[in-house]
């Protein structure tokens, strides 16, 4: 018997079940991204290396809010530092299926949000990046491709969402620091952008100074990246310390301004500037860190800060980063360094031993290690009176470089050609920190000269660095032609990352108004 709906009962039922039908097949989106503060403290325990921490919070989100997808990010931010940082393999192989699952548990949700196109762009940015440190081009071309598009679509619907910036600058970095003979990859996968585009971008991120809470959160995050990217690209290095005043002034809680991240950066930035004692502070800073992931490399950098000062118990820093590190970059480095420290102590012995070892270990993809790699198979050891002055200088101590140079007998500081070719190499870099342009393109030309069809790497970087000395000065025709020779020669140290900064001085050059 079929029981009949009172007339008065069935628009209600009509609207019940319209509206249940309706609440069935749409999503509860408000909370689908929601950077609540379970999700921010956790962004900042990861951004502290914490990860252990930042997994509880996100299974407690997970747990109390089990449609939010932000947590997938975290995690995929998680995977991303453990990757760059450990360089293993085997941990590579074993997270690079995490991708897909959340990829495709992200893109069910809605798409009116600004975190949509910004937590799928940033995964497949993060996994590209990853994929290029492992040798996976093929894979990254296409995420980066992918990445681009997301970051774009976000930037036309969501002018105002800031932190969009730190993924769509760092895709115009890529596209801007392509050499030109590859530009051909870019146009394919529809790449745009230049070196100072992505900067700037990255740089409005860093210097916010409105109130959202979130675009503040990720603040330390863009001055990172932009210290990274200002040290190895820009045109000055001096560029880099406006982001110590970033560090200085923001108000960073303690934990994060002493994440090994930031300490990286700080640390990197103040070497990088001719403050090594001050780069000395920060480092020692992180020993009072504990349950941490382990950086490594920040072993090896204090290694190389302290043999900056020629401080020989450089070589506890050294070892232990050989011993405990899995990934392949700087052991080589590393191995040439303990190699000089026996050099410098008049340990022969402990100098074929070392530098033999740079042979054995690690690989050679970074310039330093193609450096190490060089000068094991070269099998000639290098003049110690320039070394000491090389060293020196590196950290900063530019009158005690000079004194170590000027006040030696010729015939003690060169033994060889490549002497002759370095020590003019190290003159001009000391005049050229050191204020003195006049002397630094004379011992500049000098190096050119004597060096330009020689393997080692002295010419090469001195036209580079005349490059840089007078598109400083604005005598951008000069720069030009400074550059253009830096490209000519073809030494086999260092010459990638020499070659990629000649051609990003090129395309800032294309800017410049002329001068001179």
């Amino acid at each position: 018997m079929i029981r009949k709906i009172p007339e008065w009962k069935a628009p209600w039922i009509r609207i019940a079940l319209i509206m249940g039908a309706f609440l069935l097949f749409i999503p509860r989106s408000q909370s689908q991204f929601n950077f609540d503060e379970h999700c921010q403290q956790a962004y900042k325990e990861i951004m502290a290396l914490r990860f252990s921490e930042a997994h509880k919070l996100i299974i407690l989100e997970k747990k109390q809010e089990p449609d939010n997808l932000i947590p997938l990010y975290l995690e995929n931010y998680i995977d991303f530092l453990t990757l760059i940082i450990g360089e293993e393999r085997t941990m590579y192989d074993q997270l690079k299926g995490n991708k897909a699952d959340r990829v495709n548990a992200l893109e069910k949700g809605r798409d009116d949000s600004p975190f949509y196109n910004f937590c799928l762009g940033e995964i497949h940015l993060q996994w590209a990046i990853a994929r290029l440190k492992f040798g996976d081009y093929t894979a990254a071309a296409f995420e980066i491709r992918k990445a681009h598009a997301l970051f774009s679509d976000n930037s036309v619907k969501y002018p105002s969402f800031v932190i969009n910036k730190i993924g769509l600058g760092t895709v115009h970095v890529i596209a801007g620091i392509v050499p030109v003979n590859y530009k051909w990859v870019t146009n394919l996968i529809g790449l745009d952008g230049t070196l100072e585009i992505g900067l700037n971008e990255i740089r409005q991120v860093a210097t916010y100074s409105g109130t959202d809470k979130i675009t503040q959160m990720f603040k330390p995050q863009a001055a990172f990246f932009l210290a990274f990217l200002a040290l190895n690209l820009q045109k000055n290095k001096k560029d880099a310390m406006f982001v110590m005043e970033l560090f200085k002034n923001q108000s960073y809680d303690n934990r994060l301004l002493n994440s090994p991240l930031l300490i990286f950066a700080r640390a990197t930035i103040l070497m990088k500037n001719g403050f090594n004692d001050e780069a000395l502070s920060v480092l020692r800073e992180r020993s009072s860190l504990s349950q941490t992931f382990p950086f490594y490399y920040l072993d090896y950098l204090e290694g190389v800060a302290r043999l900056n000062k020629l401080d020989y118990g450089a070589s506890v820093f050294f070892h232990r980063y050989i011993a405990s590190f899995r990934g392949r970059n700087y052991i080589r480095s590393a191995s040439q360094k303990l190699a000089w420290i026996a050099l410098l102590q008049k340990d022969s012995i402990g100098y074929n031993r070392n530098i033999k070892q740079a042979l054995s270990h690690g690989a050679a993809v970074v310039d330093e290690d193609k450096q190490a790699d060089y000068e094991a198979e070269n099998g000639v050891a290098p003049n110690m009176v320039l070394l000491r002055a090389r060293l020196l200088f590196d950290g900063g101590y530019y009158n005690s470089a000079l004194n170590e140079l000027l006040n030696t007998p010729v015939k003690t500081a060169i033994k060889s050609k490549r002497d002759l070719v370095e020590y003019t190499y190290r003159l001009g870099r000391i005049y050229h920190e050191s204020g003195n342009a006049a002397k630094a393109v004379e011992n500049y030309q000098q190096t050119v000269a004597r060096g330009k069809t020689e393997p080692f790497y002295y010419a090469a970087a001195a036209a580079y660095q005349m490059g840089l000395l007078y598109e400083n000065k604005g005598a951008y025709s000069a720069a030009d032609s400074a550059y253009q020779l830096c490209l000519s020669i073809r030494p086999r140290e260092y010459k990638t990352s020499l070659h990629q900064k000649a051609k990003a001085g090129l395309n800032r050059l294309k800017t410049m108004q002329p001068k001179i």
